[in-house]
């Protein structure tokens, strides 16, 4: 069986560096979507690895193009932050946690939780609504696995996106809706 050679040039493409990346907060301002009412909806800083070369929606930033339905985001969370309560129908969203202590909830109002240590994983099943936030006393790092075709597929409770609306006007939802991969119909 034949392989491929490939140079150290064309590897650099495959190489990702966390000392170079940048956060992917920032990147929706021009597109009409305040920091702020990003990392309501998200953790403080996502640093998106690695997603499909197709991909749109918050996976569109990512650092390497990597193989169709796959996305890789280290997620860093001060203490107490982390995102709403969200679920994904059609993919596989893994948490593993690198440094800290994460509080995974899940249901429909996030009444189940566990405590994720470092090198803990779970993996949530399709459909589940799911949070996390780190409950350390310093800034804690965790890696987000998504598994799936459907990469812009991240869909928040009529609540939440009214609770947005309300505090960033309709534009800032719509911007969200439009630019990223979240929408507001979970639990219909």
């Amino acid at each position: 069986m034949k392989t491929i050679d490939i140079n150290p040039d064309e590897m650099k493409n495959h190489i990702v560096r966390f000392k170079e990346l940048e956060p992917k907060q920032g990147l929706y301002e021009n597109l009409g979507i305040p920091n702020e009412a990003y990392e309501m909806l998200t953790a403080k800083k996502l640093y998106s690895l690695l997603a499909p070369g197709n991909a749109d929606g918050s996976h569109q930033f990512a650092a390497a193009e990597g193989p169709p339905g796959l996305s890789i985001t280290i997620a860093e969370c001060p203490p107490g932050n982390g995102p709403m309560l969200h679920a994904h129908m059609n993919t596989h969203e893994i948490f593993f946690c690198l440094t800290g202590k994460f509080e995974i909830s899940w249901g429909d109002e996030g009444q189940y939780s566990t405590i994720l240590e470092p090198h803990d994983m779970i993996d949530v099943p399709l459909g589940v609504s799911r949070a996390f936030k780190n409950i350390d006393e310093n800034i804690a790092l965790l890696f987000v696995i998504i598994i799936g075709n459907d990469q812009a597929d991240v869909a928040y409770t009529h609540k939440i996106g009214d609770e947005l609306e309300k505090r960033f006007g309709s534009k800032v939802k719509q911007a969200i809706e439009t630019h990223t991969s979240m929408k507001f119909t979970a639990g219909l």
